[in-house]
Order: structure tokens, then sequence, then C-alpha cells
């Protein structure tokens, strides 16, 4: 760890920030399926290349010191890509859980996580900054609820009557909830990050296979992976004045 102390800030919060995140756990969903079946890696596999790279940029930025918006956002999008080969070595194999108990174990865990936050550093917030304890924590809560946002996206899609179209309709309402709740009302800022970050993940699982498989649009992954990334690239670079990351 760098002798200098991490006092690390995420983008500014906005509309720019949260278009950025849906694409993002939408990206995670199809190039994880890309690099985990079109590639023939597997689950096992693709889950150890992905996760150890994901760690490897952590413990490069942590000793660093220093963060930048492309680098976050490269990381939000390493951890969703890692967190769906996660949710399907989770549900599909070798584990078999299966949607309903994967996403119960995932939830517990981000859960705990949270908590753990909370206890190691209760003034650390995703408002006033991840300090050398929350850091760590924080990108394993990323990791963590990109997972859950696979295995729930994909009992929504697959598991129950709603499919991928009517599961993104529904999550997409309960996200426009979380969105008024903080606007008219005094609920902490915190947990309704964490509420909609959650909500996110999922929404962009069954965005992912609405536009991907046959029961949505069809157009593989592929072909998606590339549209999203460079919607993703124009976005960002859109609006990078907006994302400024401050260290000290």
């Amino acid at each position: 760890m760098s002798s200098k102390k991490l006092n690390i800030h995420i983008p500014t919060i906005g509309i720019h920030y949260w278009m950025l995140m849906i694409l993002a756990t939408t990206i995670g969903e199809i190039v994880g399926n890309l690099i985990s079946r079109n590639l023939g890696l597997g689950y096992s596999t693709g889950s150890i290349l992905l996760i150890g790279t994901y760690l490897f940029a952590i413990i490069a930025i942590a000793l660093s010191g220093k963060e930048s918006p492309t680098v976050y956002w490269l990381l939000i999008v390493l951890g969703n890509i890692a967190g769906t080969n996660c949710a399907d070595f989770i549900t599909i194999e070798p584990l078999k859980l299966g949607t309903i108990w994967g996403s119960v174990l995932v939830m517990g865990i981000l859960t705990l996580t949270l908590v753990a936050w909370k206890f190691v550093s209760p003034k650390s917030t995703v408002e006033t900054g991840l300090n050398s304890k929350t850091f760590f924590l924080y990108w394993f809560a990323i990791l963590v609820s990109s997972t859950f946002g696979t295995t729930s996206g994909d009992l929504l899609s697959n598991d129950t009557p709603l499919g991928a179209g009517g599961g993104s309709i529904l999550l997409l309402v309960i996200l426009a909830i979380f969105v008024l709740l903080n606007k008219y009302t005094k609920v902490s800022k915190e947990i309704l990050y964490w509420l909609a970050l959650v909500i996110m993940h999922p929404i962009g699982a069954t965005i992912g296979n609405y536009i991907s498989k046959p029961a949505g649009l069809n157009f593989g992954n592929i072909w998606t992976s590339v549209v999203l990334v460079l919607l993703f690239l124009l976005i960002f670079i859109a609006g990078k004045r907006t994302t400024e990351v401050k260290y000290s």
C-alpha cells in the first residue's frame, strides 16, 4: 500500500453517472457471456481470469493512491463483466445453486459487506469519499452487486412470466420510485445510492438479455458488445467534464 493515505471520491453522482452505470451493467452482461460462451472459456476459467484482472487493477490504483474518471469507469466495467461470470459460476456451474438461491446467497454477501463498511469506517460514504479501509470494500461491493444483478436479472428473465422485457419494465419502475424518494424525501442518500445500484445491475442484465438473446431482439453477444461499448465511450467523452474525480 502506498504511504500516502487514500482519500478518493467517486465521480459526481447525477444523470450522467447513472447513464454510464446502466450501460456498464449491460456491457458486463453481454461481454461476460461473450467471454465465457462465445470464446469458450467457460464459467470457471472466465471467472478466475476476470476476477484476477479486476483485483490487479484495484491493487494497482491503491498502490498509486490516485484515481481518474477513466480508471474509475474501467473498474466499473471490469467489475460488471467479472460479476456476470461469477453469477453463472454460482447459478449454472459448477455450484448449480440456481437463480433463486444464488440471488439469496449473493444478496447476503452484499449486505454483510455494507455492514462491514459501516463498522470499520462509519464516516466514510460515497459522498465523503473512500479511505484506506473502505476503498477495497467499495470495489468488492461493486463486484458482488454486479453478481447479484446477473443472478436476479436471469431470475426475472428466465424463471418468471415477466421475461426480459417485463422484468426490465418492473425494475425501471422500482428505480423511478427510488429517484422520487431521493428528490422528495429525506431518506439517506447513502441508502438510496446502494438501493439504486442494486436495482441498476439486474436492469442491465435484463436489457442485455433482451437485446442479445432470441427471446428479444436477438442481436447476439458480439455485435451488441460493440454497439454498447461505442455508446458508452460517446456518453463518457460527452460528459467527461462533469465526472471529475477528486483526490488528496
